[in-house]
């Protein structure tokens, strides 16, 4: 398990819980720490390649991008487009991506009228563009140290033996 919220909450103990660390627990530590300084590593390294910080986007969304490059909304600048297409072409909650849906959807009497009213909904929705997050700099694995570690044990009750 890797999400420090998770594994905090599982763990339960009060000032007066008695420290207790076998001799395998404590040999147990080296082995579970080459674990955990592998698994660091190659998080971090993933999050050093701008390719592997670029968005998930949703069929919905490339499909409504595709339809307003085919048909651009008359009338509308050049800069008001790209900023909805480059809005678009980020990541959406489902909530976003179904108010996008209900007008994708909807029958207009042509193209250049369901192109206004997916601008507008874009727009109304408040989507912005997606800016990604530098990425890490490189590091080499002899880089990550340990600073501390804690052995829990989970204790025995009744029908949980």
């Amino acid at each position: 398990m890797s999400e420090l919220g998770t594994c905090l909450r599982l763990i339960e103990c009060g000032e007066e819980t008695p420290r207790v660390v076998s001799p395998e627990m404590a040999l147990g530590a080296y082995n579970a720490w080459r674990q955990a300084r592998s698994s660091i590593y190659q998080a971090w390294t993933f999050e050093t390649d701008p390719a592997n910080l670029q968005p998930k986007v949703r069929r919905l969304n490339h499909e409504v991008a595709a339809f307003l490059r085919e048909h651009p909304p008359v009338g509308v600048e050049q800069e008001r487009l790209n900023r909805c297409l480059d809005a678009i072409e980020s990541p959406w909650s489902r909530r976003e991506e179904n108010q996008l849906r209900l007008v994708w959807e909807r029958q207009f009497p042509n193209d250049a009228e369901k192109s206004k009213n997916l601008l507008d909904e874009v727009e109304k929705i408040g989507a912005e563009p997606f800016r990604p997050p530098d990425p890490l700099p490189p590091i080499q694995i002899e880089d990550i140290h340990l600073i501390c570690w804690m052995a829990i044990e989970r204790e025995a009750r009744e029908g949980n033996r």
